[in-house]
C-alpha cells in the first residue's frame, strides 16, 4: 500500500504500546480461533454422544457409528484451525496499517483532515 498525498494526506501514528495491544487483540479474536473453538466444542459433544450411546444411529446409518466418526472429524478440523493460526499468524504490519488506514478514514469522515481538494 503506497502512502501518497492523494491516498493518505496525514499519517496516524500509534504508540508502541497501542500497537502491541492492537496486535494482541486482533490475533486473539482471529476468526480461525473462533471457528476452531466451535469445531472442538461440538466435536467433543458429538464424540461423547457417540461413545455414550453407540447403538443410537447404527440402524439408521447402515452400521456406521456416525456420531463417533463425525465427532472425531470435527475435533481434527478444530485442531487444524488452531495449528493454521499458530503457524501462519496475521502479520503485525498488516494489522497496524489497517488500523491506521481506518483511523484516517474516520478522521476524514469527521472533517478533521482536509484533503485539499
Amino acid at each position: 500500500m503506497s502512502n501518497t498525498s492523494e491516498t493518505s494526506p496525514q499519517r496516524v501514528h500509534l504508540s508502541e504500546e497501542e500497537k502491541r495491544d492492537l496486535v494482541r487483540h486482533t490475533r486473539r479474536t482471529d476468526l480461525r480461533r473462533i471457528i476452531g473453538a466451535l469445531f472442538v466444542f461440538y466435536g467433543v459433544v458429538v464424540t461423547l454422544t457417540g461413545v455414550v450411546d453407540p447403538a443410537a444411529d447404527v440402524a439408521k446409518t447402515g452400521g456406521i457409528h456416525i456420531n463417533l466418526w463425525t465427532g472425531l472429524s470435527m475435533l481434527v478440523a478444530g485442531v487444524l484451525f488452531f495449528v493454521w493460526d499458530r503457524l501462519s499468524p496475521v502479520p503485525e504490519r498488516d494489522i497496524v496499517e489497517s488500523a491506521e488506514f481506518e483511523e484516517i478514514h474516520k478522521a476524514e469522515g469527521a472533517g478533521e483532515i482536509d484533503r485539499g481538494v
